[in-house]
């Protein structure tokens, strides 16, 4: 029987495996590459590697990318998948709304980013065996708190603005409902920190966030616009005012809640890595991420209801959600680095973001792929298990 192969650590310089290296910033004996396997470091350069994301090292650390920051698990092909149908449900929208069919693109512009996400936890199979556990705890119980949430609060509102009494109404629509809301929207994710520690990854807690986010975001929606889903099938007004609403509640709304949700729970799951996780960079700390977060939602809904302006509105959000959209990313990709340093190397197998044949460690030596960012069912197939 063929004897299996002997780890990289105990290879040396044998003709089989590559030479061994010692990294200058964590001090480990790696296998030779651009990259250390252990702790994701450029060999030759900064041990922050802004030049290349841990999760597609093929992007820049400071890069606009809703698809590889929020879904960071997709197999780097199936990305472009993704943005055309994005890109097709965004095109639709538009094409409903230029028909005046507007409350059949209010229901396409809240929907796509949800049911991209599904299809993505799908994808990824990230639930492991407890698919309907964490759907139910992130879509499903965000889209009911969320429909609930915005009934009792919007009535509460219109309440106050009918009364003329402003500075409640302010109180209430620029601080209060924010809070809550995003309270609400980490309610299920926390449900499953504390219930299953099987899942243990940052990128579990960002992709619970994410999808609470998402279903809370569609719910309240949808709660928003239901005298218009009421009403006839094709309505007056314009189409490209309405254009712009719906690029508003459907995509910039949904980015921003899936972004402070997503940042929050992906710096709490990192803390299950105990002392090294306190250790990393103080952005991915759970008090930050959560300072941030609530931040943010209380600026954006203080000018939410002080600007009267939808244009300016809605460009304030595009503003917010690209900022948080590369926060995330840095959070993303600091909970990788710190992550990887708890593994150690194992058997050659494919590195699933370049599908050379690299020593399994927690990032690739080749081109720096953290391998945390790959499916689940895809390192365990390419790892033979291990």
């Amino acid at each position: 029987m063929r004897e299996p192969p002997a780890p990289a650590a105990e290879r040396g310089l044998a003709d089989d495996g590559p030479p061994l290296v010692t990294c200058s910033h964590c001090g480990s004996t790696v296998p030779g590459g651009e990259f250390c396997g252990r702790c994701g470091a450029h060999l030759t350069g900064t041990a922050r590697r802004p030049h290349a994301y841990a999760a597609v090292p093929s992007e820049r650390l400071a890069h606009l990318s809703l698809i590889t920051t929020l879904f960071p698990h997709l197999p780097h092909r199936h990305g472009a998948q993704f943005r055309i149908a994005l890109v097709a449900g965004g095109v639709l929208v538009v094409m409903l709304a230029a028909l005046h069919l507007f409350a059949p693109a209010t229901v396409a512009a809240v929907l796509v980013l949800p049911v991209l996400y599904l299809m993505y936890l799908y994808e990824v199979e990230i639930y492991d065996e407890e698919p309907w556990l964490v759907i139910g705890a992130t879509i499903v119980a965000g889209a009911v708190l969320g429909f609930a949430f915005t009934r009792a609060a919007g009535g509460a509102l219109s309440d106050l603005v009918l009364t003329g009494d402003r500075a409640t109404a302010l109180a209430l629509a620029g601080i209060a409902i924010p809070i809550v809301a995003q309270a609400l929207m980490l309610a299920g994710p926390l449900v499953l920190y504390f219930a299953r520690g099987s899942f243990r990854e940052p990128l579990d807690g960002l992709a619970f966030g994410a999808a609470s986010a998402l279903g809370f975001t569609l719910a309240a929606s949808l709660t928003q616009f239901w005298p218009l889903l009421a009403g006839p099938l094709v309505a007056s007004g314009s189409p490209l005012d309405w254009a712009v609403r719906l690029t508003r509640a459907g995509l910039l709304v949904s980015i921003v809640n899936a972004c402070t949700t997503a940042v929050v729970t992906a710096s709490l799951w990192l803390n299950r890595f105990g002392g090294r996780a306190r250790a990393g960079p103080v952005h991915a700390n759970v008090a930050v991420a959560a300072a941030v977060a609530f931040t943010v939602q209380v600026a954006l809904g203080v000018i939410a209801f002080e600007v009267d302006d939808l244009v300016v509105d809605v460009g304030v959000l595009a503003v917010a959600a690209a900022a948080l959209l590369l926060y995330t990313r840095v959070v993303v990709h600091d909970a990788l680095l710190v992550e990887g340093i708890e593994h150690q190397i194992g058997p050659e197998a494919p590195c699933p973001e370049c599908h050379r044949m690299v020593p399994t460690m927690a990032f690739c030596p080749a081109c720096g792929a953290a391998r945390a960012a790959a499916p689940k069912q895809t390192r365990a197939r390419l790892a033979g298990g291990v």
